[in-house]
């Protein structure tokens, strides 16, 4: 595997690309260090806003115009939001390199936020705002951020809501774009059988105009824990359970990884294993580690009727206190850490999760994190390491966070979960 090669402009933004032999396409995206995480109340949704209209016409092409191009060349683009990052991304074929390129790099800085299409836009990612809140399965998960990080940028909904949907201008975005879009805070990354200087040559003298100025500080998140209940005649509880993690830059991160793949990863991890195949309480159940850069939280979410409740409840908090026992064994840390390394060689075999991977690591870390290394450090990671990440969460059960959609008349009360996980 070839090693990613790295030019830094004058203006902070680098161009990272990664030469993958015997492929016919190219992978491309520009990663951008800001995400809902960065706006104030009256913002909430920019970030995802400006991603949607970004493909709604330049100063050189309109919003079809746009389409027509990738389409007529086979190409796919699109863009992503998250709490800390945005990025737009595109895969065409080799050839196409240049177009993909310059199209990449025009929505991005010559978008021209047209008057029709920025009102056109907001009825369609409000609609997107309404597909969410009546759906219990999405819904869940931006209540439960709300509850776990109380009146916070961290904690809003990345849709952001109606109201500031609705108030978005064209002076908005371009205040937003000039305050977030610097060339530190940028990247360009590709992935595929290019050569690295035919894309600085591609890309240089246009990214080179993006000003490098920080304008604005990140605001620091502070996970507090809480509670969300709403009541709705559905069939099943929607359920989230959730204690304070780690950050990416942790030293337990990784064990905190093995630990969520063993309670709550697959289909032998132990929850699904104790509440679907042996006591059928759930259809769904499973647990996830999300970590930032300043903050983390592990959670378990899981689905079932009213009556059941209580006894689902008892079965993922045994299942989690368990870890923090001498009940953990070496055969099962080793099983699952050989799951985790297969996950990590197979999920770099495409161009576009390589480009993700160097957006991801470089926007991140300012490295590249071989998957060599990765290995050696889930590698590293020992049985008691993972008790002692267990024996970390549930020390913090005074800061669970609960949320909850459906019938929850029967649900046990915050404080009796609370006591459920006091080790």
């Amino acid at each position: 595997m070839s090693i990613p090669e790295v030019t830094t402009l004058d203006n902070g933004l680098r161009i990272i690309t990664e030469r993958v032999r015997d492929v016919d396409s190219v992978a491309m995206s520009i990663r951008v260090g800001v995400g809902s995480r960065a706006e104030n109340a009256n913002q909430n949704g920019i970030s995802h806003f400006l991603e949607h209209m970004a493909f709604k016409g330049t100063k050189t092409r309109t919003a079809f115009e746009i389409a027509k191009a990738f389409d007529d060349i086979g190409g796919v683009f699109n863009a992503c939001t998250g709490r800390e990052s945005t990025t737009y991304y595109a895969k065409v074929l080799k050839k196409d390199i240049k177009t993909g390129i310059d199209i990449l790099i025009d929505i991005l800085m010559n978008s021209t936020f047209p008057e029709d299409e920025l009102e056109r836009e907001k009825g369609v990612v409000i609609q997107e705002i309404f597909q969410t809140n009546d759906s219990p399965s999405d819904i869940i998960f931006d209540k439960y951020f709300e509850a776990a990080y109380k009146e916070q940028p961290f904690g809003r909904s990345i849709l952001g809501t109606q109201d500031t949907v609705k108030s978005f201008t064209r002076e908005n975005l371009n205040d937003y774009i000039n305050e977030h879009y610097f060339g530190k805070n940028m990247l360009l990354a590709v992935a595929g059988n290019i050569e690295h200087e035919e894309v600085v040559a591609l890309a240089k003298d246009c990214l080179s105009k993006i000003h490098s100025e920080e304008l604005k500080q990140k605001q620091n998140a502070a996970y507090t824990g809480g509670e969300y209940l709403e009541h709705r005649k559905l069939d099943q509880v929607h359920l989230l359970i959730g204690l304070p993690s780690v950050s990416r830059y942790d030293d337990r991160y990784y064990a905190f990884q093995v630990l969520d793949a063993i309670l709550g990863s697959g289909m032998s991890s132990r929850l699904f294993q104790e509440i679907r195949e042996k006591q059928g309480l759930a259809y769904s159940v499973y647990s996830f580690n999300s970590s930032y850069a300043d903050t983390g939280v592990f959670s378990i979410f899981a689905g079932t009727d009213n009556s059941n409740l209580d006894k689902l409840l008892r079965s993922v908090t045994a299942e989690l206190k368990k870890l923090s026992t001498n009940d953990l064994k070496e055969e099962e840390v080793n099983r699952v850490k050989e799951r985790i390394k297969s996950q990590v060689l197979m999920s770099r075999e495409s161009v576009s999760s390589r480009a993700e991977t160097l957006g991801h690591y470089y926007g991140n870390y300012d490295r590249y994190i071989s998957k060599d290394e990765l290995i050696e450090k889930i590698g590293a990671v020992g049985v008691s390491d993972v008790k002692k990440a267990a024996e970390e969460l549930l020390s913090q059960h005074k800061k669970t966070t609960l949320a909850a959609i459906g019938e929850i008349g029967s649900l046990p009360g915050y404080d009796k979960l609370v006591s459920m996980l006091k080790s």
